[in-house]
């Protein structure tokens, strides 16, 4: 009996101690959780600064879009007659930078095309009346800006043939963005002068001056009649430099293209002016002379000079006719070189000046100017007089 009792207790005092150590376990473990929130807690009241939290990247529609290319309507042949060499260049600068955002966009490459042929028509247009400085700046422009164009230009003359081939004929046989090819050339020319293009006939009669010079006549002739101011020219020069001279002829041609401005022509006329030799056209020629000579043609300048030294038609100025003498002589015309060295041996219109005079009468002999060879032997006689003089 008292061993079964004190089995008992030994079983029970064992099961106590047990439960004791679960209630022990449980309650550190309880006890090192609460330590670890307690920690948290405080790391976080620690930190002087929260963390923020992370921006996601915007979607699609919220990023900043570009703003859309501007529209640009299609040109029509008549919207660019009028404007200026500056507005084209601008025009052209608003499509480059929108078909570098439209790069595929018909409409802009299309209008690019119409302003390619204005220009090259300008060009056409410029050589006719030979205004030198006009025709290079358009060439610049078509060079710098529409090189891009040759294809588009092709194209658009299957619609609209006259200016566009025209256009091409001038890229063709000037070498302008392509490679040069005079046959090619001539033939789009021919193409645009059975149109009616007055300058591609004239550009046609210069394809044939050399292999049929009759046919090139004809289309000289076509050319002049259309208005074409250097074929206007070149007619009236054939009525007054041939065997017969025919002034009626002459001015027929030549009056219509000194109203254009071909400066050329203006002084042919002046010419002929001067031989009819009455008062009324000698005012005429001396008028005509100076629009020329002003527009810088060198014949001209010395032609008004001579009227300004003699008085013929104007009233008498030989310092006016020194200075129109010297702008020719400087441009390299014999006879004005001559004249000039005349007025400078004598002091007509200045005083003299034997050492310049020699210079000018030197060039022209140069040239074949006889008289320049006299006045150079006078000077010299003259020269040697005076040294016996002094030497006296």
């Amino acid at each position: 009996m008292d061993r079964l009792f004190i089995v008992a207790m030994f079983w029970l005092l064992g099961f106590l101690l047990v439960a004791a150590s679960a209630e022990t376990a449980c309650a550190q473990g309880a006890g090192q959780e609460e330590l670890k929130r307690s920690e948290r807690g405080a790391t976080h009241s620690e930190s002087p600064v929260a963390k923020r939290p992370r921006r996601s990247a915007p979607g699609p529609s919220a990023r900043r879009r570009p703003a859309p290319a501007p529209r640009i309507a299609p040109l029509r042949p008549g919207d660019l007659a009028k404007r200026s060499l500056v507005e084209l260049e601008k025009l052209i600068a608003a499509h480059r930078k929108v078909v570098k955002v439209k790069q595929k966009d018909e409409t802009i490459r299309q209008n690019l095309g119409w302003i390619s042929i204005e220009a090259a028509n300008r060009v056409l247009h410029a050589q006719s009346l030979g205004h030198v400085r006009d025709s290079a700046a358009y060439l610049t422009m078509i060079r710098t800006t529409l090189a891009d164009t040759v294809w588009r230009v092709t194209r658009i003359s299957r619609t609209e043939p006259e200016r566009a081939t025209a256009a091409l004929g001038l890229y063709y046989s000037d070498g302008i963005l392509v490679a040069a090819d005079s046959a090619r050339g001539c033939k789009f020319f021919a193409r645009a002068a059975d149109l009616g293009h007055a300058a591609a006939a004239y550009r046609t009669s210069v394809c044939l001056s050399k292999t049929d010079p009759e046919k090139a006549r004809q289309w000289l002739e076509k050319a002049a009649a259309g208005g074409d101011a250097a074929a206007q020219e070149a007619m009236g020069r054939a009525c007054i430099e041939g065997a017969r001279v025919d002034p009626a002829c002459g001015k027929k041609w030549l009056e219509p293209a000194a109203a254009q401005g071909r400066v050329g022509a203006t002084s042919v006329l002046a010419w002929l002016n001067v031989r009819e030799g009455t008062r009324e056209s000698l005012k005429r020629a001396a008028e005509l002379y100076r629009a020329a000579a002003e527009a810088g043609d060198f014949v001209a300048q010395n032609n008004l000079g001579e009227l300004l030294e003699t008085g013929r038609g104007v009233s008498l100025e030989p310092r006016q006719a020194l200075q129109w003498y010297r702008k020719s002589a400087e441009s390299g015309f014999a006879a004005a070189q001559f004249n000039l060295a005349r007025m400078l041996a004598y002091g007509i219109g200045t005083d003299r000046d034997p050492a310049a005079a020699r210079v000018w009468a030197a060039k022209a002999q140069e040239q074949g100017i006889a008289q320049a060879s006299e006045l150079l032997k006078t000077m010299r006689t003259r020269k040697g007089a005076a040294d016996r003089t002094l030497a006296r």
